[in-house]
């Protein structure tokens, strides 16, 4: 028996710390990463590990047989399991990412009938948000729903659903009606075995290439009771649970990543054999050394008070409170993203200049800095910069407190 399955094999009270449970998985997962990466792979055999060890119901409440962690416990994970693939890692990230939606706004039937099922390892839920003339701007929708009866018809095309071809389970923006402007967004629930999904177009990208975004048509009817339309709307999911819940994930995981690729060059750089073609002697190379370290500090610093803040607004606040769309926590979570897509990536490329073309540059048997260059400079573009920096600029000009992080 594996350790992941002893681990498994007891109940839920006397497993291991999630932490040391993801530890436990890395080296399965940077095993399996490298043909991930060369076939552009959704990592199958990873997912399963992480089936196995209950991580999937991380955020899933332990009154539905999950962790109930907290959003710092899923940070630490996501950092872990980075180190292993952050391919893995950020299909991870965005499954938690839901499934933090869910527990949040979920009606109590869906919360009974699907938590549990994730909590078992049973359910990866895939989300679309994306859409063709949009992108992935979360606050509006150009796909309505229609009804028959007391069905949802739903048909969507979506030009990037990441794992879409292997989620169990779909959280997808709709606009409520046929008769609603775009801005008027709501969430559907759907198992696979309610939808068709059709990839429409491959994944052979640069980094990132086990998310295996693939872009798909998805269509099925549900019934009505499958509509996640809480109190607020959408916007309140948006501003309580889905952005600040995705931007800490994704930000631990390039954190992790960072980190590793940190802790690589450390190891090679105190090797006798490997170190002999540095100067460790030199002020310049200790200088370009530092200034790596520097980044990486910065940035698991605010992920930190980032990370601080938002428990904090979950201690003194409901999810539906309207606390959460204060121009602040907004302008502060989405510079989360922003800094820490552009820190991390810079991390791995200071430390690819620090070490050099050998152990940098070029693939090689002792650091993954040349992949992890690939993938974290999908980090920017992942719901893109830009557009944030364009709503941070607008939120700015509302704060007139300039209430600092």
């Amino acid at each position: 028996m594996s350790t992941v399955e002893e681990a498994v094999a007891i109940p839920l009270a006397q497993r291991l710390e999630p932490v040391a449970l993801a530890q436990r998985l890395v080296p399965v997962l940077a095993a399996n990463s490298v043909e991930v990466d060369e076939e552009a792979q959704f990592p199958v055999a990873s997912l399963a590990e992480l089936r196995r060890s209950g991580l999937m119901g991380l955020l899933v409440p332990r009154e539905y047989g999950g962790f109930g962690a907290s959003t710092r416990t899923m940070a630490q994970v996501a950092q872990v399991l980075a180190a292993g693939c952050p391919s893995t890692a950020m299909i991870w990230a965005m499954h938690c990412q839901q499934v933090a939606v869910l527990a949040d706004h979920a009606p109590e039937d869906i919360k009974r009938d699907v938590l549990p099922r994730i909590a078992a390892g049973e359910v990866f839920v895939a989300s679309v948000t994306t859409e063709r003339g949009k992108g992935g701007h979360l606050q509006t929708s150009y796909s309505p729903l229609r009804y028959e009866g007391d069905e949802a018809i739903v048909h969507r095309e979506a030009p990037v659903v990441t794992g879409g071809a292997y989620g169990d389970g779909f959280l997808i923006t709709m606009c409520r009606d046929e008769q609603s402007p775009p801005s008027e967004v709501v969430l559907v629930w759907a198992d696979r075995p309610q939808l068709e999904v059709k990839v429409r177009s491959g994944w052979n990208p640069l980094g990132m290439r086990g998310t295996h975004s693939v872009g798909a048509t998805i269509t099925g009817r549900v019934p009505r009771s499958q509509i996640i339309d809480p109190p607020g709307g959408f916007i309140q999911v948006a501003v309580s649970s889905m952005v600040p819940v995705g931007h800490i994930a994704w930000a631990a995981c390039w954190t992790g990543a960072a980190a590793s690729a940190f802790r690589q060059a450390v190891a090679l750089l105190r090797d006798p054999v490997k170190r002999k073609g540095y100067d460790l002697q030199s002020d310049l190379f200790l200088e370009r050394l530092a200034q790596a370290r520097l980044s990486l500090d910065t940035l698991s610093a605010y992920l930190n008070a980032s990370i601080d803040e938002y428990e904090e607004m979950r201690r003194l606040h409901a999810p539906d409170d309207p606390a959460f769309a204060a121009p602040a926590w907004n302008i502060h979570i989405n510079s989360l993203k922003l800094f820490a897509s552009e820190t991390a990536f810079k991390v791995i490329d200071q430390l690819i200049h620090v070490l050099g073309l050998r152990f940098g540059y070029l693939r090689n048997d002792s650091t993954t800095l040349e992949r992890l260059f690939r993938d974290l400079r999908s980090a920017s573009l992942m719901y893109a910069n830009d557009r944030l920096l364009v709503a941070n600029g607008k939120l700015a000009l509302l704060d007139t407190e300039v209430t600092l992080l």
